[in-house]
């Protein structure tokens, strides 16, 4: 990684001097223009600053920090977007001490899980004997609402966290159904394991994918070894160790919401921000680049950063003096995930009253339910369901009201015992949200072998930034780690 001592150390930045295209004259003037007040567009933008250079960062929405967002709600601060703090990631963690914002231990320990398959409820530690289990051999006693995760994790062939870009590993890219058909999985299995599968799906992500993510975890799940483990039980991974090592537990929230960390770099850059600046058209040479917005405004620049997702970039007109169709197929055709979560609040632990796990997942149109674990048993308690892959792309052509009158109405149907004790606090779809239009990149077969290794690199004086550019890291930290990266590319042209 590299520190804000190197990258101020790769030279300071005079007045440049530099040919712009058509429209120049009429735009206000800037060495970099930034498209995007995400995580990585603020963290470019800190360090171009600090190298002299005139930053301005255009974005469409009313709010700063892109798919980190809290929502202020009657039971207080709900992160929607962004939330969870590693122990190893050191950008964010750095940037948290200089903005002087409190970490604490993530408090969403899920109680214990169930399953909801072909319309019965069926209990994981029983599974490998239930008449329902049409699998074959070991794969019985796969726990098989963790299908698509436990063949995941048993092929993965990846030790470093870049392994997924080598071309050693091409032959890989490939479904997870493909994998699942080459190493002899049943029929049954395969069908478990398409509403497990990590990523959108079991046909629509590419291993290679899915493995970044798996390998990248692994550095934090041994960063700080604890002599406690937990095993996973879950779709979504092991439950918090809450041990401090560090003052850090293995996963960690901001205090008052992880928006508090984009609207600290915000205030420090003042002015260099233009809230509702939705962008249009980008048009570049080799020696600069103008951007108009859809309101007519326009800045021109040395240099442009797109640090918005490619899903939302794919619908801004792009004009080059040297054509990319890489680039621009990585743009076009990069599939985007979706995540949409329904925050409710349950008035009393339903699950007492019925006898099934608090917790399920189930095959149908809902996904997961997690049930939070309060730490007495009595009383309110927390809850959320997760749509992920397939089944929050299909939630998300719902209009929000009919989504959340749908989601709630199939708890009660497979859950009578809870109705009437559901209280929504929020409701989040990143599909449906405009200046996003999904909640993280994915990669479908065939795509790292076809563009997802030169993605990353200048398009003549444009330059990719966000958690879709990642080579390293996921979540918070990969926003950071590109944005730092593309402050080093144009400090290293400038």
């Amino acid at each position: 990684m590299f520190t804000r001592r190197k990258i101020l150390g790769a030279g300071a930045l005079g007045a440049a001097t530099f040919a712009l295209p058509r429209m120049a004259f009429a735009a206000e003037k800037a060495d970099v223009v930034i498209i995007g007040a995400g995580l990585s567009g603020l963290h470019s933008a800190e360090l171009l600053r600090d190298l002299g250079m005139r930053v301005l960062i255009l974005e469409a929405s009313d709010r700063v920090g892109g798919r980190v967002q809290t929502v202020q709600t009657v039971d207080g601060p709900i992160d929607v977007g962004a939330s969870q703090i590693g122990r190893s990631y050191a950008r964010v963690l750095d940037a948290c001490q200089r903005y002087g914002l409190k970490l604490v231990s993530e408090d969403r320990d899920l109680l214990s899980f169930g399953g909801h398959i072909k319309d019965t409820w069926i209990d994981p530690k029983t599974w490998e004997s239930n008449p329902l289990n049409r699998t074959v051999g070991d794969e019985r006693k796969i726990n098989p609402i963790l299908m698509g995760q436990a063949v995941t994790a048993k092929f993965n062939p990846l030790k470093e966290v870049d392994d997924w870009l080598d071309p050693r590993f091409s032959g890989y890219d490939t479904s997870l159904r493909e994998l699942m058909k080459r190493n002899g999985y049943s029929e049954a299995a395969i069908e478990l394991a398409a509403f497990s599968a990590p990523g959108i799906g079991i046909d629509e992500t590419s291993m290679l994918r899915m493995w970044q993510e798996e390998t990248r975890g692994g550095v934090d799940r041994r960063t700080g070894q604890s002599p406690v483990q937990h095993a996973r039980d879950h779709p979504f991974g092991e439950a918090n160790d809450h041990n401090m090592i560090d003052g850090l537990a293995s996963t960690n929230n901001i205090v008052g919401g992880c928006q508090q960390l984009p609207l600290a770099m915000a205030a420090k850059l003042g002015d260099a921000i233009r809230l509702g600046r939705k962008v249009a058209r980008i048009e570049m040479t080799d020696s600069g680049a103008t951007v108009t917005c859809a309101d007519g405004s326009a800045v021109s620049a040395r240099f442009v950063i797109s640090a918005v997702p490619f899903s939302v970039l794919r619908r801004v007109e792009i004009v080059a003096g040297r054509d990319n169709p890489l680039q621009r197929q990585a743009i076009s055709a990069m599939p985007y995930a979706n995540t949409a979560r329904m925050y409710l609040t349950a008035e009393k632990p339903f699950w007492k009253e019925d006898g099934l796990p608090p917790s399920f997942s189930t095959d149908g149109p809902i996904g997961m339910f997690w049930a939070i674990d309060n730490h007495t048993g009595e009383g309110r308690h927390r809850a959320m369901v997760v749509m992920v892959g397939l089944v929050a792309q299909a939630i998300a052509k719902m209009e929000h009201a009919e989504a959340e009158a749908f989601i709630q109405n199939e708890i009660v149907r497979l859950r009578p015992a809870a109705k009437g004790l559901l209280r929504l606090a929020t409701y989040k779809d990143w599909m449906r949200d405009p200046n996003q239009l999904g909640c993280g990149f994915s990669l479908a077969p065939g795509q790292v072998n076809g563009f997802a290794r030169t993605m990353t690199d200048p398009w003549q004086v444009m330059h990719f930034a966000g958690e879709h550019t990642r080579r390293l890291d996921f979540g918070m930290e990969s926003a950071m780690e590109s944005g730092e990266r593309v402050a080093v590319e144009i400090g290293a042209r400038a």
